[in-house]
């Protein structure tokens, strides 16, 4: 993830008098409005850009842009027009939220990213929300530290996706054998395969749970787990989010996600709008009964 720039904005004099306000607000939001269509329009990985007429689209945001009184209306109309390319993995997001992001979960009221939990008859239940550095490290370690393992759950209904290469190195965790994960295709085409994999790879019963808010990378392993065999697959179809989004600065300290790759899975299945289905389909809500969890451990106890 690239560095973010600090938020600043740099008041000139003209005359030797300051530039009224709103010629001041003209100018920065012209200045990442600009940025934030260039950016698309050199970046995104479909050059016919979806169907739309890039520069079009242009014409008819740019004044609603530099008419936005603050920051919150501006990357409200800039995200307006990146929703003209219906991708997944375009988006901006303003300086305020990145700001709200760096917050301590804790003081967001969020839940843990990482759980572990030992269940009856030899079950580890993972729960984790990301794909961050560490991740993997850690489903290692809390499988080789458990006793009597006798089967392993990843639950994944709320996990929106993260680092590809944690999610290569995760996937590899769960085979012995080196395989293609997925094809990136955009100005240059990229095969992603799974990290680590070999004889200390965990062997054992394995079950995966998804729901509508999986997404991206988490998607990914859900369907690599499920369609090559290696897990039972639960839940509901996940939600359908995955392109390769690489991550912009923007003037004033906010950033531009833009999908500069198509995916596919080794077979060509797209994810992207589509999303994964599991083999065994069930209510993935928690309550009033965790359905999808009872499936799980039905299965992987051989019930």
């Amino acid at each position: 993830m690239r560095r973010l720039a600090s938020l600043s904005l740099l008041f000139c004099l003209l005359a030797g008098s300051a530039i009224p306000g709103g010629a001041r607000n003209e100018s920065i939001n012209g200045r990442v409005f600009d940025r934030a269509w260039t950016l698309v329009a050199e970046r995104y990985w479909d050059r016919a850009m979806g169907g739309n007429d890039w520069d079009a689209i242009r014409d008819r945001y740019y004044p609603q842009a530099i008419a936005a009184r603050d920051e919150k209306q501006l990357y409200a109309v800039i995200n307006r027009m990146l929703d003209q390319l219906d991708d997944s993995h375009v988006y901006a997001t303003s300086p305020g939220e990145l700001r709200w992001s760096k917050e301590p979960p804790e003081d967001r009221d969020m839940p843990a990213a990482r759980r572990a939990t030992r269940l009856d008859g030899g079950l580890l239940l993972l729960r984790f929300n990301q794909f961050d550095p560490g991740d993997d490290r850690w489903i290692r370690d809390e499988i080789r530290a458990t006793e009597g393992l006798r089967g392993v759950i990843l639950d994944l209904r709320d996990n929106g996706g993260g680092r590809d290469d944690v999610l290569d190195r995760i996937a590899g965790l769960f085979t012995t054998r080196k395989a293609l994960l997925i094809r990136l295709n955009g100005r240059r085409d990229i095969e992603e395969t799974t990290r680590g994999a070999g004889p200390n790879a965990y062997q054992g019963p394995l079950a995966v749970i998804v729901g509508p808010d999986t997404g991206s990378a988490a998607e990914i392993l859900a369907f690599f787990l499920g369609e090559s065999g290696r897990a039972y697959s639960v839940g509901e179809r996940t939600a359908g989010t995955v392109t390769g989004g690489v991550d912009h600065d923007l003037p004033g300290g906010g950033r531009l996600t833009v999908a500069e790759y198509d995916i596919r899975t080794a077979n060509g299945t797209r994810l992207e709008g589509n999303g994964f289905t599991p083999k065994y389909r069930v209510p993935s809500a928690r309550k009033p009964t965790d359905a999808a969890l009872a499936k799980a451990v039905s299965l992987l106890r051989g019930k």
